[in-house]
C-alpha cells in the first residue's frame, strides 16, 4: 500500500512538471504572437502615416510643422509612437525626415526592412522617408495654362523665358518695366494697350501700325508735311 502511494507521488510531480513545461511554452507562444501582432500593427501605422504625410505635403502644398497639425486638420486621429518617443521631423531639399529613438538596434531594423523608405542608424533610430509627391512636383515644375486660385505661382516665371524662335500670339496686354529689341519688323501692329516705362529698339520697320487709333504712317506722312511747310516758309522769311 505504500508503494502504492509512492507512485502516486512521483506520477503527480510528473504530471505537474509536464503543465508547468506546458504553461510555460503556451506563455512563450502567447508573447511571440503578441510581439508577431505588435509589429504588424507597427508596419500598418507607419505606412499610414506615410500615406498622411504624402497627402498633407500634396494637399497644403507644404510638410507639417509637426505630427500633430496632421490630427488638428484631420489626416490621422493620433500620432503613433511605436516605442513611446517623440518623432523628429527635418526637410532636406524634397525630402521629409522622420527620426524616433528604438529600444535597441535589433527592434529599428526589423521595422526598417518592412517599410518602403525607411533605414535603421547604428545609435538605434528609424528613420522614414517621405518623398515630396511627384504630382506636386511636376505641378511646381510647369507652367499652368489654366490659373489655380490657390496657387497663383503656378502661372508665374520663374526663370527667363526663350521662346527658341517660336512666336507669342494673341496678346492682350504687355506689361514690362523695359522693352528691348535689335530689330522690330511688322507687317501690322494694333497696340491697345502697352505700358513700359522704356521701350529700347534700334530698328523698327513696320507696313502699317495703329498706335491708340492712329494710323502710324499717316503720323509720320503728316508730320514730313509740317516739316517741308515749316522749311518752305522759313526760306520765304515768313516763319522764324
Amino acid at each position: 500500500m505504500k508503494q502504492r502511494r509512492g507512485y502516486i507521488l512521483f506520477e503527480l510531480v510528473i504530471a505537474l512538471s509536464l503543465l508547468a513545461g506546458v504553461l510555460v511554452m503556451s506563455q512563450q507562444w502567447l508573447v511571440r504572437q503578441h510581439q508577431v501582432q505588435q509589429r504588424q500593427g507597427w508596419e500598418l501605422e507607419a505606412r499610414n502615416l506615410m500615406t498622411a504625410l504624402e497627402r498633407f505635403w500634396l494637399e497644403q502644398r507644404r510638410v507639417p510643422d509637426s505630427l500633430s497639425e496632421l490630427v488638428s486638420k484631420g489626416y490621422i486621429a493620433e500620432v503613433w509612437q511605436p516605442w513611446g518617443q517623440p518623432w523628429q521631423l527635418s526637410t532636406q531639399a524634397n525630402l521629409l525626415r522622420l527620426q524616433t529613438q528604438a529600444p535597441d538596434n535589433t527592434e529599428a531594423r526589423w521595422l526598417a526592412r518592412r517599410i518602403a523608405g525607411a533605414s535603421s542608424t547604428v545609435d538605434d533610430q528609424l528613420q522614414l522617408h517621405v518623398w515630396q509627391p511627384l504630382l506636386l512636383a511636376l505641378r511646381e515644375r510647369y507652367l499652368h495654362r489654366i490659373p489655380d486660385p490657390d496657387a497663383p505661382e503656378y502661372s508665374a516665371m520663374a526663370s527667363d523665358l526663350d521662346m527658341g524662335g517660336f512666336s507669342i500670339k494673341n496678346v492682350g496686354l504687355i506689361e514690362a518695366e523695359r522693352l528691348a529689341g535689335q530689330t522690330a519688323t511688322l507687317q501690322s501692329a494694333t497696340i491697345a494697350d502697352l505700358r513700359a516705362s522704356e521701350v529700347v529698339v534700334t530698328t523698327l520697320s513696320a507696313a502699317q501700325a495703329t498706335v491708340a487709333g492712329y494710323d502710324v504712317v499717316t503720323i509720320i506722312e503728316r508730320m514730313q508735311q509740317l516739316e517741308q511747310s515749316w522749311q518752305t516758309c522759313k526760306a520765304q522769311g515768313g516763319c522764324q
